[in-house]
C-alpha cells in the first residue's frame, strides 16, 4: 500500500510538471506569435510608408513638370490678349497653391530632407511664376520716348478731351493694373505687420488658405473654416483660427500662442511657443525648443458650424500625442516640448477683443 501510495503521488507530482511544462510551452508560443505579429505589422508600416513616399515623389515631379512647361508656354501668350493672359496666370498660382497643399498633406510621412528640398523647389518655382509676370508687365512710365516737336498753338476757348489728358503709356498702364492686382492677390492673409490687430471675416477665409508671414507682436482673429493654414517668422503673436479642414505648417517662429484645430499639423524651427490645438491625426514638431502643448479651448458663437463645415471630428483629439523628428530615443520624454499644466492654461481668448 506504501509503495502504491508513494506511485501515486509520483504520478500527480509528473502531471503537475508536464501540466507546468505545457502552459509555459503554450505561453511561450504565445509570445513567440505576438512578436512575429508585431514584426508583420511594424514591415507593413515601413512598407506602406515608404510606398506612400514613393507616390508622393511621383506625383509631385509630374506636377513640377507640368507647371514647368507651363511656365515656358507663357513666352508665348499674346500680350495683347490681357484676358486671356491673366487667367493663364491665375491658373498657374492655382496649379502652385495646389502643389503647396498636396505637400502639407503629406509632410506626415516626408523625412525631414524630403519636405526640405520639396519646399525648396515650390520656392524656385513661386520666384519663377513672379519673374514672368514682371517680365511681360509693361514698365511704369508716361510719354513718349522721341523727341517732342514744338506744340502747335491752342485756340483760347478749347477745352482738352480726356482723351487728350491721357496717352497712349497710361492707357497701357491701365491695361495691365488687373495683372498687378493677380500678384498681389497670390498672397492671401496677413504679412509684414507689427503691433496690430488682424481680423479676417469668415466668409473671407472660408475653404482658402491662410497665409501669416513677417509678422510681430499682432493678435490674428481668423473667426473662420480655412482650408489649410501657412505661417512663418511669427515673433510674439497671439493666433486665433476656427476649425480649418486640412493642414497647418508652421515654421521659424518665437514667442507666440497658436489656437487652432486641423487634421494634422507640422511645425519647425519653433521655439519658446504654445500650441492648443484639435488635432485629428498627427502633430509633429522638428528642430523646435521649448513648445508646448494643450487642447484647443477657442470659443466663439459660431463654431459648432464651422466644425461642421470643416468635417473635423470633434471627439477625436490627439494634442498630447506630439513627435519629434529630431528626438531619436522612443522610450524617453523629448526634452523639447511639454504638456501644458491644466493650471498655466489660457482661455478666454477673445475676452476684452474688439
Amino acid at each position: 500500500m506504501e509503495v502504491q501510495s508513494l506511485d501515486n503521488r509520483e504520478g500527480v507530482v509528473d502531471s503537475v510538471v508536464e501540466e507546468r511544462l505545457l502552459s509555459r510551452m503554450r505561453k511561450r508560443t504565445e509570445e513567440l506569435a505576438q512578436r512575429s505579429e508585431q514584426r508583420r505589422n511594424q514591415q507593413v508600416n515601413r512598407n506602406t510608408e515608404l510606398e506612400t513616399a514613393d507616390a508622393f515623389l511621383t506625383s509631385f515631379h509630374e506636377m513640377k513638370v507640368k507647371l514647368d512647361q507651363d511656365i515656358l508656354k507663357s513666352d508665348d501668350l499674346d500680350t495683347g490678349d490681357k484676358d486671356a493672359m491673366i487667367e493663364y496666370f491665375n491658373k498657374m498660382v492655382r496649379d502652385h497653391s495646389l502643389i503647396q497643399q498636396y505637400i502639407n498633406e503629406s509632410s506626415m510621412f516626408l523625412a525631414s530632407f524630403q519636405m526640405k528640398r520639396s519646399q525648396e523647389i515650390l520656392a524656385e518655382l513661386e520666384a519663377e511664376i513672379q519673374r514672368k509676370m514682371e517680365v511681360l508687365q509693361p514698365k511704369k512710365r508716361f510719354g513718349f520716348g522721341t523727341k517732342a516737336s514744338k506744340p502747335k498753338p491752342k485756340a483760347k476757348d478749347s477745352v482738352p478731351s480726356k482723351s487728350d489728358t491721357t496717352d497712349s503709356a497710361t492707357r497701357i498702364e491701365m491695361k495691365y493694373s488687373a495683372l498687378d492686382e493677380l500678384i498681389a492677390k497670390r498672397f492671401f492673409g496677413f504679412k509684414d505687420k507689427s503691433n496690430e490687430t488682424l481680423v479676417m471675416a469668415a466668409e473671407e477665409i472660408s475653404n482658402r488658405q491662410l497665409n501669416l508671414q513677417n509678422l510681430s507682436h499682432c493678435n490674428v482673429q481668423v473667426l473662420g473654416n480655412p482650408d489649410t493654414i501657412q505661417a512663418a517668422a511669427l515673433d510674439n503673436c497671439t493666433i486665433l483660427i476656427g476649425p480649418t479642414s486640412r493642414s497647418a505648417f508652421i515654421k521659424n517662429c518665437t514667442s507666440c500662442r497658436f489656437v487652432l484645430a486641423c487634421q494634422q499639423v507640422r511645425i519647425h524651427d519653433t521655439r519658446d511657443t504654445q500650441f492648443y490645438i484639435h488635432v485629428t491625426g498627427a502633430a509633429i514638431i522638428e528642430s523646435c525648443g521649448n513648445v508646448g502643448f494643450a487642447p484647443y479651448n477657442l470659443e466663439y458663437p459660431l463654431l459648432q458650424e464651422h466644425y461642421n463645415y470643416s468635417g473635423l471630428d470633434i471627439d477625436t483629439n490627439n494634442w498630447d500625442k506630439v513627435d519629434d523628428f529630431k528626438w531619436i530615443t522612443k522610450n524617453e520624454k523629448s526634452p523639447n516640448m511639454y504638456l501644458i499644466e491644466e493650471k498655466e492654461r489660457k482661455d478666454n481668448w477673445l475676452s476684452g477683443a474688439v
